[in-house]
Parts: structure tokens; sequence; C-alpha cells
């Protein structure tokens, strides 16, 4: 059996005077070359940043002006709605008006109605709105997603022109107990009524400030009825 076998050649080191020392930037850093171009491109450049800024100029004057113009007029975005809004409102004063209208004649009533004397019957007449309110209140929003804003606005005028008028014509406890509650079912359903409409129809830059017309519309109810309420201590027909 043959074996062959491979002798290597050693290796010779190689002398010192061969190698040579390389500097880092050498290996890092190679050498490039660049071509330059001549210097019109750049005054090219500079030309045009000046014809950028001559058209800007007049863009930032318009804008100037525009700004001391809008400073100047007047923003009536609110006007087209207000309308609506206030007569939504009184919905509101009517609310109030009911609160503070018994406070004055109630002693005159139970007199005329023949229940004087009794706080439990004085309180009924005067509570029995805020039970009727908290029904009608109850039922507001059924009936605005079956009916929407303006049709229940319609129907709710029902129960308060016949609350008004029985209560106007009493001539029994019940007749004021039963005018009272149907007044009450009607503020009830507009008192979630009404800031759901203002919502809706006011414009957002101006819903906070319109909003605000509901509640003024009750305090200025309440000051009124209480106002109308000072002649009945001396004329009990009032």
């Amino acid at each position: 059996m043959w074996v062959t076998t491979v002798l290597h050649r050693p290796v010779v080191p190689v002398p010192l005077f061969f190698t040579s020392r390389l500097s880092p930037k050498v290996l890092l850093k190679p050498k490039t070359f660049r071509f330059g171009f001549p210097l019109p491109s750049l005054k090219l450049k500079a030309s045009a940043t000046k014809k950028q800024l001559q058209t800007q100029e007049p863009d930032n004057e318009d804008l100037h002006n525009q700004e001391k113009s809008d400073d100047q007029s007047f923003d009536l975005g609110w006007l087209p709605t207000f309308p609506h809004i206030l007569v939504a409102s009184m919905s509101n004063f009517l609310f109030g008006y009911h609160i503070g209208v018994m406070n004055g004649p109630i002693v005159s009533i139970a007199r005329e109605l023949g229940f004087e004397g009794d706080p439990i019957l004085e309180g009924l007449v005067v509570s029995i709105f805020i039970a009727g309110a908290f029904i009608g209140s109850l039922s507001c929003g059924s009936l605005v997603d079956k009916l929407g804003c303006r049709r229940t606005f319609q129907i709710d005028t029902i129960p308060l022109i016949l609350g008004a008028i029985v209560s106007a014509q009493a001539h029994s406890l019940n007749e004021i107990l039963l005018g009272r509650f149907l007044v009450g079912l009607g503020i009830g359903v507009n008192t979630v009524l009404v800031p759901i409409y203002i919502s809706e129809v006011a414009p957002t830059k101006y819903r906070g400030s319109l909003g605000t017309l509901s509640q003024i519309g009750t305090c200025l109810g309440i000051i009124f009825s209480l106002c109308l309420g000072i002649p009945a201590e001396h004329d009990p027909h009032w």
C-alpha cells in the first residue's frame, strides 16, 4: 500500500526592511478626487432667495391687513340663532315663574278654597308642581328621541296651557292641585329639552354663552313672580 506524503515548504519570515508603517489615516480616509464647479451657481441661488423674499413680503402685509380688519369688525356669528334660543329660553322663564308664583298668594288662595291654616295642604299645593316636573323630566328623553326637539316643544305647550287655565279658574282644592300638576309636567319636559335644543342650534364657538340664557330665564322668572306677589298682600283678588 502506497502512502503519499506532501511536504510543505517552510515559510521564510519577511525581513523588517520590507515592511512599512502605514498610518491609520491612510487606511481610514482614502484619497478622493473632487471636481469643483464655477461660482455662478451660487449667484443663481442668491438671486432666487431674493426673489422669494420679495414675493413673501406682500403676503405678510396682506395677513397683517386682514388681522387689522378682523379686529375692527364685529363678530356676529351668534345673531342668526339668537331669536330661536331666546324663544326657547322663555320655557325656563315659565319654570322660574311657577316656582315663585305661589309664595305670595298662597294665604289668600287657602282662605278662598277652604284649607286655610292647614300647612300640609298649603305645602302640597306648592310642591305638587315639583312632583309633576319630576315625571316630565323622566319622560322627556324618550319624547325627544322619537319626535325631535321641535315636535316635543309643540306637544309640551298642551299641559302648560291647560294647567295655567285650570289653576286660574280653580274653585276647589282638587282643581288647583290638578292645574299645578299639569304645569309641572310641562315644565319638567322643558328643563331637559331647552339645554338639548340650545346645544344643537347654537354654533360651537358661542354654545357656552348662549347656553346661559336658559338659567338667566329661570332667575328672571322667579324675580318676576315674586314682584307680582307683592300686591297680593293687600288685594286678595290679585
